[in-house]
C-alpha cells in the first residue's frame, strides 16, 4: 500500500451571487491555489438588505507516477482532514472523476472551465463521507474508488463537491444558513492532514521480466 500526498496547486473555486443561488452555482468568481485549507459546499448569507449565495468546490491533484505501468491497483480512497465543520445542514462530500488537467493550474482564465466541469462530472464509486458526526483534525477515508481512474504513469485528478449543490438543492433564502466544512491542503503544516490518495497495487510480474529481457 502507498499513500501519495495531493500536489501543490490543489485548490478551489467559488461562485458569488447577490439573491441568485443559480448565479452563483453556475458562474465562477474566484479561486485560490495557496493557501493551507479550503471551504467546501455552499451557503447564503442575510446581509440585511440582500441575500449572498455562495459555492465552493475543490479541486485535487496526485503524482502517481511512481506506480508505473506494471501496477495492478486493487484498491484506492481518498483521505482528507477537515478543519471546520460550520454544515447546519449536512451534506455528502462528493468525489468526482474530474480530468481538470487542462486547467492545471488553475488562474484566472481556467477557473469557469474546471468550477462548470466539477459540477457536471460523474460522481466516483463512493463519497469522502456525510458531515454528520464528523470530528475535526481527524483524517477520514472514503469507500472504494474506481481504481481505473488512476493515472500509472503521470498525474491523477480528482475534485470535491457537495452533494446539496449537486442536486441545486437551494438553502434558507430568509435566514443564514451555512452549508460548508474546510478541508486542509497539501500546504498545511501538519504532514497527516494533507489530502492522500491510498493506494494498494501488485506489480504484474510477467509484464515485469518481459521488459527486463526485452521482449
Amino acid at each position: 500500500m502507498t499513500d501519495f500526498v495531493s500536489s501543490s496547486g490543489d485548490g478551489y473555486i467559488y461562485g458569488k451571487a447577490t439573491n441568485s443561488y443559480a448565479t452563483a452555482r453556475t458562474t465562477s468568481t474566484g479561486f485560490d491555489i495557496t493557501a493551507d485549507n479550503h471551504r467546501l459546499g455552499q451557503w447564503t448569507q442575510n446581509t440585511g438588505l440582500n441575500f449572498d449565495c455562495w459555492t465552493r468546490r475543490m479541486f485535487l491533484k496526485f503524482d502517481t507516477s511512481a506506480l508505473g505501468a506494471s501496477a495492478v491497483i486493487t484498491s484506492v480512497k481518498l483521505r482528507l482532514t477537515a478543519k471546520t465543520d460550520s454544515s447546519s445542514v449536512d451534506f455528502d462530500v462528493q468525489i468526482v472523476k474530474q480530468d481538470w488537467s487542462s486547467q492545471d493550474p488553475i488562474a484566472a482564465g481556467t477557473r469557469e472551465a474546471a468550477y462548470d466541469a466539477c459540477l457536471a462530472g460523474t460522481a466516483d464509486d463512493s463519497i469522502w463521507r456525510n458531515t454528520s458526526g464528523m470530528s475535526v483534525d481527524t483524517p477520514y477515508e472514503s469507500g472504494e474508488l474506481d481504481t481505473t481512474w488512476v493515472n500509472k504513469t503521470g498525474n491523477t485528478y480528482y475534485s470535491l463537491r457537495s452533494g446539496r449543490d449537486y442536486s441545486g438543492t437551494q438553502g434558507s433564502m430568509e435566514f443564514s444558513e451555512d452549508e460548508s466544512i474546510v478541508l486542509y491542503t497539501s500546504e498545511v503544516a501538519t504532514s497527516a492532514y494533507r489530502p492522500y490518495l491510498v493506494i494498494e497495487y501488485t506489480l504484474n510480474y510477467m509484464r515485469v521480466m518481459m521488459k527486463i529481457h526485452g521482449y
